[in-house]
C-alpha cells in the first residue's frame, strides 16, 4: 500500500467511525423523543441536528490534530494529506446531512399521517414553514460546509499561531463582533434578514465555509507536526 492509498484509507476509516458514532447518537435521540411523545401523549418541538453538526466539527478538529502527524509518519506529504482530507471531509458533510434529512423525512411522513406529535425543528423552517425536502437538504448542507470550514480553519490557526496567540486573536475578533452587534441598530438587521432570500444567504454561508476550508491549504504546507505550546510565539 503506497502513501497516498494509506492516507486515504486512514482518513476514510476515521470518517466512517465518526459518521457511525454521531448517526447512532442521533438515532437514539430520535427514539427517545418519539418514546416521550407516545408514552406521555404530548406534543412538542425539538431538534436533531446538534449531534450531526457536532460530528462534522469533531471529525474536522480531530482529523487535523491526530491524523495529520500519523499520515506524515506513514510517508505522506502535507499537500497530499490536505487534498485527501478535503475530499473526504466533503463526503463526511454530505453523508451526515443526507442521513439527517432521511430521518427528518421519515418523521415528516409520520407527522403527516397523524401518528407523531413531535415536531423536529430544521433550519429550513426559516425558509418555509411547509416541508420541502430538497430545499431543507440544501440549507442543511450549506450549514454543514460552514461548520466544516470554520472548524478546520480554527484548528489550523491554533496549530500555526499557538494556544496563546490563537486565543488573543479569538477574543479580539469576538470583542469586535460583540461591539458591532451592541452598537448597531438591530432592527435594521432584523428587517434585512426577513427580506433577504434565505436560499441565497445560506448558499453564501456555505461558500464562505468552502473558502475558509481552502484557505488552510497554503497554511498547512509548512506547518509543524505538533501544535505550538503556550509559550511558543
Amino acid at each position: 500500500m503506497n502513501a497516498t492509498k494509506g492516507t486515504n484509507r486512514l482518513i476514510l476509516d476515521d470518517m466512517r467511525w465518526y459518521l457511525m458514532i454521531f448517526s447512532s447518537i442521533t438515532l437514539m435521540l430520535t427514539v427517545v423523543y418519539l418514546a416521550i411523545g407516545f408514552i406521555f401523549d404530548v406534543t412538542y418541538t425539538t431538534q436533531l441536528f446538534g449531534p450531526m453538526y457536532g460530528g462534522i466539527c469533531a471529525f474536522a478538529i480531530a482529523g487535523i490534530i491526530t491524523l495529520f502527524p500519523v499520515a506524515i509518519g506513514m510517508g505522506s506529504t502535507r499537500i497530499q494529506f490536505m487534498k485527501s482530507f478535503y475530499i473526504i471531509s466533503v463526503w463526511m458533510v454530505v453523508g451526515t446531512i443526507t442521513i439527517l434529512n432521511v430521518i427528518y423525512f421519515i418523521m415528516h411522513l409520520l407527522h403527516e399521517y397523524g401518528t407523531l406529535g413531535v415536531t423536529f425543528y430544521q433550519p429550513g423552517m426559516l425558509y418555509s414553514s411547509e416541508y420541502h425536502f430538497f430545499s431543507y437538504l440544501w440549507l442543511d448542507l450549506m450549514i454543514g460546509f460552514l461548520v466544516l470550514g470554520l472548524s478546520i480553519f480554527s484548528t489550523v490557526c491554533w496549530i500555526r499561531l499557538g494556544m496563546r496567540n490563537f486565543f488573543v486573536l479569538f477574543f479580539g475578533v469576538s470583542l469586535i463582533v460583540t461591539l458591532v452587534i451592541v452598537l448597531s441598530d438591530l432592527s435594521v438587521w432584523f428587517q434585512w434578514f426577513t427580506n433577504v432570500n434565505l436560499i441565497a444567504l445560506f448558499t453564501a454561508l456555505g461558500v464562505i465555509g468552502g473558502a475558509l476550508l481552502l484557505s488552510t491549504y497554503p497554511m498547512m504546507k509548512n506547518v509543524p507536526l505538533t501544535m505550538k505550546g503556550r509559550k511558543d510565539g
